[in-house]
C-alpha cells in the first residue's frame, strides 16, 4: 500500500555520513532497531540511499584526544540540499559517527568567547541528523528512537522516564519505550 498524500511518513529514508562500506550495516541496524520501538505501521521500511561526504570542519578535543567534527549548521544544510534534489517526501534521516557541534559565541568579561555544544540529534518532520559520537549500540538505538519521536511531533518531558525523556543520555534507564500519552499520540498518526 502507497502512502496517501496526508498521511505521516512511513519510510525512513538513510544516508550515511562520512561512513566506510564496513560501518554502514552497522549504522542501518541501529535505525531499524530504533523503528522497532514505535508501535506496528508506524514505519513501513528504512531505505538506504547511500553515504555522504562531508568535510569535517573543525577538531574539538575530548578527553585529551582531538577529533574532526562536523558543524551543525552545514550538515543539516546538506541533508537539506540533498533532500531538494531528491524532491523527497519522505523523512531524510542522516547518520553518523562523527562528533556533531554547535559552535556559539558570547560575549562574556569584554571579549567574544566561542563555545562548542555537541549536537547528538536534530530531526524534524522532514529532515534529521543522529551522531552516535562515543554512543554505544544499545542507546545509539534508544538516541535514534528519540530523534525519530520528534520527527512524529513528539516533545521532550523530565517525567516519565521514556525515549521521549529530556536526558535520555545522563539517564539511560529507560522503563518502557514511550509514555501512555505518547504511544496514543503515535497510533493517532498511524
Amino acid at each position: 500500500m502507497l502512502p496517501q498524500e496526508n498521511d505521516p511518513a512511513r519510510v525512513i529514508d538513510v544516508l550515511t555520513i562520512n561512513e566506510g562500506p564496513r560501518g554502514v550495516e552497522g549504522l542501518l541496524e541501529i535505525v531499524e532497531k530504533a523503528g522497532e520501538y514505535f508501535p506496528r505501521g508506524s514505519w513501513e521500511e528504512i531505505e538506504y540511499l547511500g553515504n555522504l561526504s562531508v568535510e569535517r570542519d573543525v577538531r574539538i578535543a575530548s578527553n585529551k584526544k582531538l577529533y574532526d567534527a562536523l558543524i551543525f549548521e552545514k550538515v543539516v544544510k546538506k541533508i537539506r540540499g540533498v533532500r531538494g534534489a531528491l524532491e523527497a517526501r519522505e523523512l531524510l534521516l542522516g547518520v553518523t559517527r562523527d562528533p556533531v557541534v554547535d559552535i556559539r559565541f558570547r560575549f562574556e568579561a569584554g571579549t567574544i568567547r566561542r563555545s562548542a555544544n555537541l549536537v547528538h540529534d536534530y530531526v524534524t518532520s522532514d529532515i534529521g541528523v543522529v551522531s552516535l559520537f562515543k554512543i554505544d549500540e544499545d542507546a545509539g538505538e534508544k538516541l535514534t528512537a528519540h530523534g525519530l519521536g520528534h520527527s512524529r511531533g513528539l516533545s521532550h518531558h523530565s517525567d516519565p522516564i521514556d525515549l521521549m525523556y529530556i536526558g535520555l543520555l545522563r539517564n539511560p534507564e529507560v522503563r518502557e519505550p514511550f509514555c501512555r500519552e505518547c504511544v496514543s499520540r503515535l497510533k493517532g498518526m498511524g
